[in-house]
């Protein structure tokens, strides 16, 4: 049974038994009986009753981080005469009986979802349990996306053909394979070379060297969906969520912003797999002012020197300028509606974030924002806060013909 928060909503822990009740297993089911051969899916069963707080980190805090694995962390606790959830208890109606397997063991499937959106879905990694004689049992669960799944896969040794960056993801993903469901990108920006894919290669650090090649991103939503965007730039993507500290938009209580020279990048050097020679961008005005800030790919999968050059012109960031980083905001504060679009922001999504001053110049500041990693912090006692790291964006309009102001070809008006 779904557990309502006051200022949250309603939420749904669900734990994978490990079968299919509906199933027609042979040597136990009986002929005309309820089973199929095909069953309706792996049985779901609700454990959000014992859960006090879930935190759920996704994605990356800023756009030189690579994606790992997303997280879920649940904390949970039974009285001692309680034990639904000890591993130890076969009788448990968690336990699998079929397979002699307690219910929250490793790789068990878990999903967390808010009034019927999933925010989390991945699996059990590990299960810690604390007896607390004369107190209550303490059980901490870490889950993971199937990123994680990628980093336990090694890849055999293949030779492969010059092909789009969204078909070698494809490809590399049928060599494992992968069997969960993918959301590639159609459009690419980057073409890989025929460079022979090693013996026993780890299939997620192959997968970030597509990504380094592409700049886009590679990651798993909310949903489960493993994902591949195309590099990043300016987006028709108009934003979901608007944030403001004032007004009737969606209000934050903290914001981060970034102003550093260890963001600076004003040189840059790619080079190829092999066959290639360094291609190296510059910013000699950075350069004279803050010194050699490099970054290097010297492994690319790319597939010329003339992809290489472009791709290090793309990681040129010659000039610091004050950006907001992150943002964080609790659900106490937000309307349902503001609620229900805030859970289910993702990653690759677009906001608006505007800040609001008393004095200096200017009186408020606005920003078209990315979103590149998504927290959710949810607690019994204290309710539900959303933090959203973000990099800079600029959202064009679509070209729409005959419009008096989406008509025009411009640097805000684009085609789709």
């Amino acid at each position: 049974m779904a557990a309502t928060l006051v200022t949250g909503g309603s939420y749904l822990l669900e734990l994978g038994t490990g079968f299919d009740a509906e199933a027609f297993v042979l040597d136990q089911s009986e002929l005309d009986g309820p089973q199929v051969l095909d069953g309706d899916g792996e049985d779901f069963q609700d454990i959000t009753t014992f859960a006090n707080n879930i935190y759920i980190t996704r994605g990356r805090k800023q756009v030189v981080d690579a994606f790992g694995a997303g997280q879920m962390v649940v904390s949970m606790q039974q009285t001692n005469n309680d034990r639904a959830l000890d591993p130890f208890n076969t009788s448990s109606i968690y336990y699998n009986t079929s397979t002699d397997q307690p219910g929250l063991g490793p790789l068990r499937p878990i999903r967390l979802s808010r009034d019927g959106e999933y925010l989390f879905v991945g699996k059990v990694v590990s299960y810690a349990q604390q007896y607390v004689l004369g107190g209550q049992t303490q059980y901490t669960v870490s889950c993971a996306d199937d990123i994680y799944t990628l980093a336990q896969a090694a890849l055999p040794e293949t030779v492969t053909v010059e092909q789009t960056s969204s078909a070698r993801l494809t490809a590399m993903l049928a060599l494992i394979p992968y069997t969960g469901t993918t959301n590639i990108t159609a459009s690419p920006v980057a073409t890989l070379g025929a460079f022979t894919i090693t013996e026993s290669a780890n299939a997620n650090q192959y997968a970030n060297r597509i990504q380094d090649a592409e700049q886009g991103r590679i990651f798993v939503d909310r949903e489960g969906t493993l994902v591949f965007q195309n590099r990043i730039g300016d987006t028709l993507v108009p934003s979901t969520v608007e944030f403001s500290d004032v007004g009737a938009n969606t209000k934050y209580d903290v914001l981060g912003v970034e102003f550093d020279q260890q963001a600076v990048i004003n040189s840059a050097t790619v080079e190829i797999e092999s066959g290639g020679t360094p291609q190296t961008a510059t910013d000699a005005a950075s350069i004279s002012e803050y010194f050699v800030q490099s970054q290097s790919i010297l492994d690319s999968l790319l597939s010329t020197n003339a992809q290489a050059l472009t791709l290090a012109d793309y990681l040129l960031d010659p000039i610091p300028t004050p950006r907001f980083t992150s943002m964080s905001s609790t659900f106490a504060s937000l309307t349902d509606p503001q609620k229900d679009a805030l859970a289910i922001i993702d990653i690759g999504g677009t906001v608006s974030l505007t800040k609001s001053f008393t004095s200096g110049t200017p009186l408020s500041v606005t920003q078209a924002l990315a979103v590149e990693g998504v927290d959710h912090d949810i607690n019994v006692a204290s309710g539900h806060r959303v933090t959203v790291y973000t990099s800079n964006t600029i959202v064009l309009n679509a070209f729409i013909l005959d419009d008096i102001t989406y008509g025009t070809l411009s640097t805000n008006n684009a085609l789709g």
